[in-house]
């Protein structure tokens, strides 16, 4: 087996949890890299890769409850060995190598079958990482594939109305992928296309949706009560994806890649209500109230249109609601309204949130995602502003305080805009 340049330095660690070691992998550019270990008897061992919010309690949790069930699980700490800081744009200093590192590390210290665990942001970072293990010498064995959830591997939110575009390490990718989604997820509508371009580059990929989770569920503080009750049980999905990826072939060359594999990680720049660049003809909206009343958005012509896409369980669209109700209550009288439409949760559910957070202006039902769809809605929460002519003339991905003086500068300028087309 390849030699690699880096020692193994093993001690003990009180701060970590009962069955726990921690290592310190000296790699081949000097860095010194932290690394959890969660010891198992098991042929199995997962690398667990960690996304731009670094290693939390809920990843300590998952590896003891992989660990119960015999897998190993590595938990390394890229942020603390390069001194950054908890943040997309940091995924962009950490060098792919590192992956390919901790790959032989784990084969060279334990002789098992290696796995790779990546989400969110960290995905393109980690496809690329094993892209280059594969570079270095194509005919090793001892990697199994790779687990990606909620994998963020389009190129960012859109600044027209065309479809996602995804990074190029995507199609890049021909090892087997196992694809775990949850549903209440904003990557959750572009599932089948990111399928699609994994496998263009020969992966074998398997999909697995989560139903009634979010994102980062097994980690975030605001856990819903669903997600407290699946958090034992996801250690068993995992156990079933690194069974079911150890039986394919994954000893194969790297795809041929003309440029850069992977852009820079998409951030949440600061964010702003900035003018629409795309087509200005909004698509179709037509969907029912709580009351069961049908709202199409073409009979608002003549009416400033703030439509917002929101669920009730995305903490930016809770904290943005409040002051959308202040904006429309400071408008009152004029041509503006608000249709807030609902992404996929019914009325036993949303009824009792409206209640808590006290606000009235129409909400709008799309169960079925369609008006998500036709939206090309890539984030939570997303709005498009609609002038008195019927046009999209300003979008805007994620929260903001709707009373700033800026954003509603833009409603009154659109308000003393004619109401017919020209």
């Amino acid at each position: 087996m390849k030699k690699t340049g880096f020692l193994l330095l093993l001690c003990l660690c009180l701060i970590l949890p009962l069955g726990t070691g921690a290592m310190t992998l000296d790699l081949e550019d000097g860095t010194e890299l932290p690394v959890a270990r969660y010891e198992a008897e098991g042929e199995r061992l997962l690398i667990w890769l960690p996304s731009e919010h670094g290693v939390l309690a809920g990843h300590h949790q998952q590896a003891e409850f992989l660990q119960a069930r015999g897998v190993e699980v590595w938990l390394p700490d890229p942020f603390s060995a390069y001194f950054l800081p908890n943040t997309p744009s940091s995924l962009d200093r950490i060098p792919d190598a590192l992956i390919a590192w901790l790959i032989d590390a784990a084969r060279e210290e334990t002789g098992k079958q290696v796995f790779v665990f990546g989400n969110d942001r960290a995905a393109p970072w980690v496809l690329s990482g094993l892209r280059e293990w594969q570079l270095q010498e194509p005919d090793r064995e001892g990697l199994g594939g790779v687990v990606l959830m909620s994998p963020y591997l389009h190129t960012g939110i859109p600044e027209d109305d065309r479809p996602a575009e995804f990074q190029p390490i995507t199609r890049g990718t021909n090892l087997p992928v196992y694809l775990i989604q949850p549903v209440l997820s904003p990557q959750y509508p572009l599932l089948k296309a990111m399928a699609e371009r994994l496998a263009e580059g020969g992966s074998q990929v398997y999909v697995r949706t989560l139903p009634r989770l979010r994102d980062r569920f097994f980690f975030r503080g605001n856990t819903l009560e669903a997600e407290d009750a699946f958090k034992p049980q996801f250690a068993v999905e995992l156990d079933t994806a690194l069974r079911l990826l150890n039986g394919l072939e994954s000893r194969r060359a790297a795809v041929d890649l003309p440029g850069e594999a992977r852009t820079a990680t998409p951030t949440r720049q600061d964010r702003r209500l900035e003018p629409w660049r795309g087509n200005p003809e909004p698509p179709s909206l037509v969907l029912p109230d709580l009351d069961g009343k049908t709202h199409d958005l073409a009979d608002y012509q003549g009416t400033v249109v703030l439509i917002n896409f929101w669920a009730s369980w995305c903490p930016p669209c809770v904290h943005e609601m409040p002051s959308m109700q202040r904006l429309e209550d400071s408008f009152e009288g004029r041509p503006f309204t608000i249709l807030a439409v609902n992404l996929g949760e019914d009325e036993a559910t949303v009824l009792p949130f409206l209640e808590r957070i006290s606000v009235d202006f129409t909400i709008l039902m799309d169960p079925a995602g369609q008006a998500l769809r036709n939206w090309n809605v890539l984030a939570y929460p997303t709005s498009y502003v609609i002038d008195r002519q019927g046009r999209i003339s300003h979008a805007l991905f994620g929260a903001i305080e709707w009373m700033d003086p800026e954003v509603i500068a833009v409603f009154e300028d659109l308000m003393q805009e004619a109401p017919v087309r020209e």
